[in-house]
């Protein structure tokens, strides 16, 4: 079978209203998504998301692209049009299946307090138990809990994600255990720098929850000073006892997998987290069921799109149903794929985003990722009780002008609007 034709474009989809604000603010999260359609010499057709737009492949046989492709948009379309042609699921390509249905997670990033709220009664409705939500130092986590708390029902977890913003061991064990108080707190991933071995044995050692980190790899959001972060060895980890169970990223099943053995011989459990669309989703949901220890909540974040390419894996009580119809088993929309690509892009908007401390003190920003490194680097306290953050979009006034060159330089203090 070889590969006949590749077609790859950008779709514009739009966040559901519930997160859409918050989305479009970060730094790592937005709208345009590209997705890739391989055909291959036998009429089988296969999508796939993400990826390059990588068309060296044409030409070429498409059983090596599902071992040897770097493009995930290309790779992920070969297992669904491959497996259409054999008649077969797309995990039977991957290895021996061990579970049909996998355990899959709710995502978002950071939130208000309410908003974190009505996204708790969201998954539940949908039929997730498990949410993996970003906890940033310009929230008060006690209030997000507690109004997470107030929703949750019985027995959902939300794990909270730090992505290193606790900075070290002494200054994140008061804050997390006060968080696992709260029965919807389910563990927590990341909480310090991942370089931090011995910070993390002695977060192990004093929390009664498990406690997630990236697989050889670091966590924080910081790129104005390469490898501040740059985590520590798989294998380092692995002796040195450093966390409960690991995160993986989606992107190469052959990759995935070679971890996944790894984990398999320490028996530790993993997840594994991708953003994409539903077909992104039964992509991890195929990849999923062929590791043993894939044991925690995997992810796709696909639910929050308004409308999707296609119908994902459907959610029941947690657990994700792999498709078991030919490739990835789910049918695409060509129609909404044709209004998605024609849909024009969300305009770009500048933002000041302020961070307010409940004595009346304000740091204001031009930029996420500036807000990110004032606090990973001490300039702003953070996970104080009562602070939060307040955004204000460009109106046009000269208000915001004034206020937006002021901070583009550097973060601002300030004690008034």
């Amino acid at each position: 079978m070889r590969i006949q034709s590749i077609r790859s474009f950008g779709l514009e989809m739009r966040f559901i209203s519930g997160v859409a604000p918050h989305m479009l603010r970060a730094v790592t999260h937005g709208g345009t998504v590209r997705l890739t359609e391989v055909t291959l010499d036998n009429g089988a057709v296969g999508w796939g998301d993400g990826g390059k737009d990588d068309r060296t492949w044409e030409g070429r046989s498409a059983m090596q692209a599902l071992r040897s492709c770097a493009d995930t948009g290309v790779q992920m379309a070969c297992y669904d049009a491959v497996g259409k042609a054999l008649g077969e699921p797309a995990h039977v390509l991957m290895g021996s299946q061990v579970r049909s249905r996998v355990p899959f997670a709710y995502w978002t990033i950071d939130l208000p307090p309410q908003n974190l709220a009505d996204q708790v009664c969201h998954a539940a409705t949908l039929g997730y138990r498990v949410y993996k939500f970003k906890c940033r130092p310009w929230w008060d986590p006690v209030e997000q809990m507690e109004a997470a708390q107030a929703v949750a029902p019985e027995g959902f977890k939300l794990w909270l994600d730090f992505n290193g913003h606790l900075k070290e061991a002494r200054l994140a064990l008061p804050i997390l255990k006060r968080l696992q108080e709260f029965t919807c707190v389910g563990g927590f991933e990341s909480p310090i720098p991942q370089r931090d071995i011995e910070g993390y044995q002695t977060l192990r050692s004093r929390l009664d929850l498990p406690i997630a980190a990236h697989y050889a790899a670091g966590a924080c959001h910081v790129v104005s000073e390469p490898g501040w972060d740059s985590g520590f060895s798989g294998p380092g980890q692995l002796a040195a006892g450093s966390a409960d169970g690991y995160v993986l990223g989606g992107s190469d099943v052959d990759r995935v997998r070679a971890t996944a053995a790894v984990l398999n011989e320490h028996r530790r459990p993993f997840w594994i987290q991708t953003v994409g669309t539903a077909l992104r989703a039964a992509w991890v949901s195929h990849l999923a069921s062929t590791c043993a220890m894939a044991q925690l909540s995997s992810l796709a974040a696909h639910d929050l799109w308004e409308r999707d390419v296609a119908k994902g894996p459907t959610v029941r009580s947690g657990y994700a149903d792999v498709p078991t119809t030919p490739g990835l088993g789910v049918d695409v929309d060509v129609e909404a794929v044709a209004e998605l690509a024609a849909q024009p892009a969300v305009p770009a908007v500048r933002r000041v985003s302020t961070v307010i401390y409940p004595d009346g003190g304000r740091w204001s920003f031009s930029g996420e990722q500036q807000r990110h490194e004032a606090f990973y680097f001490g300039r702003c306290p953070g996970f104080t009780p009562g602070i939060r953050l307040r955004v204000w979009e460009d109106d046009g006034s000269a208000e915001f002008e004034a206020l937006f060159v002021s901070c583009s330089a550097e973060p601002m203090y300030h004690e008034e609007d």
